[in-house]
């Protein structure tokens, strides 16, 4: 096992999730409706969208990317008529009003702000496409590249940390291929297993390890680290037991999660922890913030996993709702029905007016 700290010596088919077994097909007619709804979804639902999918992809693959941007934008209107009936929707709309309250002048100036949410997420779909041209294209600009040359003297690794914004997939390409390659990953899953065929082929294309969830994951993700000749990305608002967890929004900090095993994989191999993010400039055109690295604590050689996460929201929870309109994550956050009554969200009110006056 110790010689597989190369990338080289992993099979790239490790970095497929795991596909469920298939049901049964004659339980598409099931008088169980628990086995009937199971291979409906299998056997039609996934097939379905996994066909309109790869057509999709590799019809937009051989576009120009500001055509492939453009065309997921005028998608959005179907898109949006297709999840009427959907409760995610009403979820995105209110956790919408409810991060944003004070910041609009009125209504019509808030559903303008959701409308330009659902065009990025539109845009961004289409995206992943075309995004292992994103870099080479000099598509995404780049700020802050002091950060982590500075990182990068000290000879260890380079932990990135980031979240859900634009069209997230293009920081790991720019990782990957420009700044601190090679890079690696955890990366969740879609519910469908045509989806991570297409992601899969995505990455396979420029050579990008980024696991699926799961023990040997973690095992391979240490043993690449501690070898010092990868860079890591971890993705900290990802969604655990149907929530996102971080950024807090004046909640608990989490004590398990993405935010943690960045910490500690820091700690093991004793590198360096740098909080990143991307925002988007136009149709296919993005520009990279690499921010300071976060700093551990006065005469210790390790990161303190509850301040350090802390820390990290501290960096990542303003720039989130600076860029709310471009935050993926939107749709996967549960806030309580009482979150707009609480102390945090009238804090947060009062900011946003005193920044419009």
């Amino acid at each position: 096992m110790t010689k597989q700290t190369r990338l080289e010596d992993i099979p790239f088919t490790e970095t497929l999730a795991e596909e469920p077994a298939a049901p049964c097909l004659r339980d598409i007619v099931s008088q169980d409706e628990t086995k009937r709804k199971a291979a409906r979804l299998h056997w039609v639902a996934h097939v379905k969208d996994g066909v309109f999918n790869t057509i999709f992809h590799h019809t937009l693959k051989v576009c120009p990317t500001a055509f492939v941007s453009g065309f997921g934008n005028l998608l959005v209107p179907m898109m949006r008529w297709s999840y009427r009936d959907k409760l995610f929707p009403q979820r995105i709309s209110r956790n919408f009003e409810t991060l944003t309250v004070g910041r609009y002048t009125d209504e019509a100036d808030r559903s303008a702000g959701l409308d330009r949410w659902w065009h990025n997420i539109g845009r961004t779909i289409s995206e992943f496409s075309i995004v292992n041209k994103l870099w080479k294209n000099s598509q995404i600009e780049v700020e802050g590249l002091e950060h982590l040359k500075a990182a990068q003297a000290k000879g260890t690794p380079v932990i990135f940390t980031s979240v859900h914004l634009a069209t997230w997939e293009a920081l790991f390409v720019a990782i990957h291929e420009g700044l601190a390659g090679p890079s690696i990953g955890p990366f969740q899953p879609e519910p469908n297993r045509f989806k991570n065929r297409i992601v899969h082929a995505i990455r396979k294309e420029r050579n990008q390890y980024l696991f699926p969830p799961g023990q040997r994951s973690a095992y391979r993700l240490h043993r690449l680290m501690t070898s010092g000749r990868y860079s890591i990305t971890i993705f900290v608002d990802e969604v655990r037991d149907k929530q996102v967890h971080l950024p807090c929004f004046g909640r608990p900090l989490p004590s398990r999660g993405n935010a943690v095993v960045a910490v500690k994989l820091a700690n093991s191999c004793g590198g360096t922890i740098i909080p990143t993010y991307l925002t988007r400039l136009g149709p296919a055109r993005f520009k990279m913030i690499l921010l300071p690295p976060l700093e551990r604590q006065e005469g210790s050689t390790g990161y303190d996993i509850r301040e350090t996460i802390h820390d990290m929201n501290d960096v990542f929870e303003p720039i989130v709702l600076e860029h709310i309109e471009e935050w993926y994550m939107l749709g996967e956050l549960r806030l309580t029905r009482k979150f707009a009554e609480s102390a945090y969200a009238k804090a947060l009110s009062e900011k946003n007016l005193a920044r419009r006056a």
